[in-house]
């Protein structure tokens, strides 16, 4: 089952990447590498090391809520090894950057797996912030967007497949916690024990020790990736005039369609979708999938230099059997 959902999503992916590159020659990729302004791509690369960190000190302060103590070196190296195995494996980020700081401090899996998932859902929140803030500053531009590419679903077929889903859901869940028998079987209390372990990562955000701190640091993750994009577009004579609410679009439309349509490090997706906002700053759809292909690029290689400088890094931070004991908050 699991392989054939990564190979639905990989096809996908190639899918949508042919059909945004159907109408682009390789010359004018190339072209359009060549003329880029590298001070600014450099410029780049330093916003999206710093973004890094601070998502490393933002998980810091989940952690230190649980009572454990990694640097910030620490946390953004086991992110970054995440990352790299999200580039090879969809969706197993989160779980290869839990096992990496377990092994380098000592934090169990479940409760970085609860603290993860929390920081996910910040995130979710965030960009249903940018999305509004989108909407308010390009209202016409979105809405022209959206009308490209929805399509009408019956609203009688999503009542009905609703109302099925929760009776179905509310009879299998009053089985499940009124079997006694269900519940003493060892492998079900093993997977409580888990729940457990992870609800306490989940409920890291109530006790960060900052959250003033943590909330700024939240703030800064989102302006330094749309920083990130806008140089990116700035470094193009061809899109160096658009303001700085492209780049905003640019985030918010990427951003939904990886999680409606999540493929390896937005492979496809990121191309189809961008390639169709820059329509509407007045590009042709293949001048747009060159900008897109441009953006993407770079940003997966930045992303892929630092991820394996993390792998690079990380045999000098995995603490040796016996010989360590993760610090804890007293």
């Amino acid at each position: 089952m699991h392989l054939l959902k990564r190979s639905i999503f990989l096809l996908l992916a190639i899918g949508l990447l042919i059909f945004a590159l159907k109408d682009v020659s390789f010359g004018s990729l190339v072209q359009q590498f060549r003329q880029a302004n590298y001070t600014l791509i450099a410029l780049v690369g330093l916003v999206m090391i710093i973004s890094y960190l601070l998502r490393g000190k933002r998980w810091q302060l989940q952690l230190q809520a649980l009572g454990y103590q990694p640097t910030v070196l620490r946390t953004t190296v086991a992110m970054q090894t995440g990352m790299i195995a999200s580039m090879i494996i969809l969706g197993s980020g989160e779980l290869t950057r839990c096992i990496t700081l377990q092994r380098t401090d000592g934090v169990p899996v479940a409760q970085g797996i609860g603290s993860a998932v929390a920081e996910r859902i910040i995130d979710i929140f965030m960009l249903m912030l940018v999305l509004l803030l989108t909407s308010i500053l390009e209202f016409e531009r979105v809405q022209s967007y959206v009308q490209q590419l929805t399509f009408r679903v019956p609203s009688t077929y999503i009542t009905i497949s609703t109302l099925v889903a929760l009776v179905v859901f509310a009879i299998v869940a009053k089985w499940i916690f009124t079997s006694q028998r269900f519940r003493s079987h060892p492998l079900v209390i093993k997977l409580l024990s888990v729940l457990d372990g992870f609800s306490r990562g989940f409920m890291t955000i109530r006790k960060v020790p900052q959250l003033a701190l943590f909330i700024l640091l939240t703030i800064l993750i989102q302006v330094s990736v749309w920083l990130s994009t806008y140089l990116m577009l700035m470094s193009l004579e061809s899109t160096v005039s658009l303001p700085p609410t492209a780049a905003l679009t640019i985030l918010a439309t990427s951003s939904i369609g990886g999680l409606a349509v999540p493929t390896q490090s937005g492979i496809g997706t990121f191309h189809f979708l961008v390639s169709r906002v820059l329509v509407l700053y007045g590009f042709s759809s293949a001048e747009g999938a060159i900008v897109a292909t441009f953006i993407h690029t770079i940003g997966f290689s930045i992303n892929l230099i630092l991820s394996s400088l993390s792998f690079l890094i990380l045999p000098l931070l995995i603490v040796k059997p016996n010989t360590h004991e993760p610090e804890r908050i007293k």
